[in-house]
């Protein structure tokens, strides 16, 4: 129950106060209307000839004193006003509910997502996209049940302080008895409760595996399905839903066996308790009959909050999930320390920089400088450290030692928002979305026209193709772009990287694997945008080190110039 209190008490917004109102009105108005049912009872068992209870006397006298005539005819009204107030106020209720469950689950993936877009790179490159994709579509949804079912519990409980206040002023000894009737079923019942928790908590982890992995699957098909290996993938994912399956199992038993066994004792404990009641405490028969409603709706209530507790325990690993994976994003959060407008009218350089990943030194005093307005080029091995120069320009990544100059001012001065800004970065394993030309340049930016996105087309040598076809720049290009050529795609995500008119242009081997016809093609229209903007290109391709202002190359003896000034 108190994860369940914190669940209630984290979620965003005010409406979840409204809907305790709501609910702990709608109970006053039904325990008014069950109050009003004794003097009634009593009326028509006995003809008024028993003692009345304290709670038929402060009915009457309230009335009594409110004017309003003690009839039947009035007291049948109360009642059926009571119920239909409690109707209508717990429908509000769960409306407010619904408000906040929509509420929680969105606020929680946001969080989520703009704590990961965030964090510093280092740890982003360690993330596991299945385990955020599971998050951000699954875990969220399940924490919006979660918090609908720990609002409903604390319904329940409401309700159930009601029942026992009434119950107190019909009959000390029968309202204790009803405690003690709930608490005893709840006792019984509890080892589901922990049953069920344990399985959500397996189950939310088996799900986010069997997402994890055919994420990664998906993203891997085409060779796995040329290489005829995707049998042997589909009976890795079968293991891993047949793991799921027995979370899900036991899951399914923990609930059915709650809500068998909540009715049986619900009927032996009652039935016990009216005897005891009737044949050894000798309770009037109206007394007893609205007790015993009053003792059922406790006892239900009770059960009900059990239940609501059961479900909620089960998601309730979901909710501390993202709220987890969402703290440990933030605590890797990139700081944006500089605070001078960047500009690139010099060059940008490394000066005798050291970097290691881990125990791997990839840099080793090495310098490099990239002049503005030229084309320079970085050739050297896999491995030598070519990417890691970019990443380190970019502030992605910072330097062991030396330091990165941007037109001759450290980049840890500099706003390094402002100057990714400036920037164009088309990476060698691009990836477009699945969606239009259009969405993959402006990538869904309202201040990116549709003329922008054509001039950075036809900048990019891509006018032509795009234009030719049947929907033009609203054409959909398929999952990662498989509807279209590799040149296609790269024309397309240097677009993109042109679009906002960038002062630096970063090509990390975007022509690796295109054939030599179509590298030309772009290898010129990278000339043609070198002539109002610096470019780096990171390439092993002896035609971009021909056309290249300046070339570099890395090696074990550091960055060596080949040629240019």
């Amino acid at each position: 129950m108190r994860g369940i209190l914190k669940i209630f008490l984290s979620s965003p917004g005010s409406n979840k106060w409204a809907v305790v109102f709501c609910v702990l009105v709608s109970s006053a108005a039904e325990g008014v209307g069950l109050a009003v049912l004794l003097p009634l009872l009593s009326a028509a068992t006995d003809g008024g000839q028993e003692q009345p209870s304290k709670l038929a006397e402060i009915v009457m006298t309230t009335l009594r004193t409110l004017g309003l005539p003690t009839s039947l005819e009035m007291l049948l009204a109360i009642v059926a006003v009571g119920m239909v107030l409690k109707v209508g106020l717990l429908i509000v209720a769960m409306r407010y509910v619904g408000y906040v469950i929509a509420d929680v689950a969105t606020a929680m993936r946001s969080k989520l997502i703009s704590s990961v877009l965030e964090v510093r790179w280092p740890y982003f490159t360690q993330m596991q996209k299945g385990a955020i994709a599971n998050a951000v579509g699954i875990d969220a949804t399940r924490s919006g049940a979660a918090y609908r079912l720990a609002t409903v519990s604390l319904a329940s409980l409401v309700q159930t302080a009601v029942y026992v206040v009434l119950a107190l002023l019909v009959s000390v000894k029968l309202a204790f008895a009803s405690l003690v009737l709930g608490a005893a079923i709840a006792f019984i019942l509890r080892p589901l409760v922990r049953m069920a928790k344990k399985a959500g908590r397996k189950q939310r982890i088996k799900t986010e595996e069997l997402v994890t992995l055919v994420t990664d699957a998906l993203g891997n098909i085409k060779p796995l399905k040329a290489m005829g290996r995707q049998n042997h993938l589909a009976r890795f994912v079968d293991k891993k839903i047949g793991s799921l399956r027995k979370g899900l199992r036991r899951e399914a038993v923990s609930r059915l066996l709650m809500k068998s066994l909540q009715e049986p004792l619900l009927v032996i404990f009652l039935a016990a308790g009216f005897y005891v009641a009737r044949i050894r405490m000798h309770i009037p028969i109206s007394t007893l009959m609205v007790m015993a409603l009053l003792l059922e709706r406790t006892v239900r209530a009770i059960n009900q909050m059990q239940m609501h507790v059961q479900k909620a325990a089960i998601l309730e690993a979901s909710y501390w999930s993202v709220k987890r994976m969402t703290q440990e994003a933030r605590g890797f959060k990139e700081e944006w320390q500089g605070t001078r407008q960047p500009t690139l009218e010099i060059s940008c350089r490394l000066d005798d920089v050291c970097f290691s990943y881990g125990d791997k030194k990839v840099l080793d005093h090495v310098s490099f400088e990239a002049p503005a307005g030229r084309l320079t080029v970085i050739t050297g091995a896999s491995g030598a450290g070519k990417t890691t120069i970019t990443d380190l320009l970019l502030g992605m990544i910072e330097p062991d030692s030396g330091s990165v100059i941007i037109d001759n001012v450290p980049l840890e001065e500099i706003d390094l928002r402002k100057w990714r800004g400036m920037v164009g970065y088309v990476p060698q394993e691009l990836t477009l979305f699945h969606d239009s030309i259009l969405a993959n340049v402006n990538l869904g930016d309202p201040a990116i026209s549709e003329a922008k996105v054509e001039q950075a087309l036809k900048d990019a040598g891509a006018w032509d193709f795009v234009h030719a076809l049947s929907e033009g720049v609203h054409t959909t290009v398929g999952e990662g772009g498989s509807q279209l050529s590799g040149g296609q795609r790269q024309r397309i995500a240097l677009a993109r990287a042109l679009v906002l008119n960038p002062s630096l242009l970063i090509l990390d081997e975007v022509t690796s694997a295109l054939d030599p016809e179509t590298e030309k093609e772009i290898c010129r229209n990278v000339l043609d945008l070198a002539r109002n903007r610096t470019v780096i290109a990171i390439t092993h391709k002896a035609l971009w080190a021909e056309a290249a202002d300046r070339t570099w190359h890395l090696g074990p003896e550091g960055a060596r110039l080949l040629n240019g000034a």
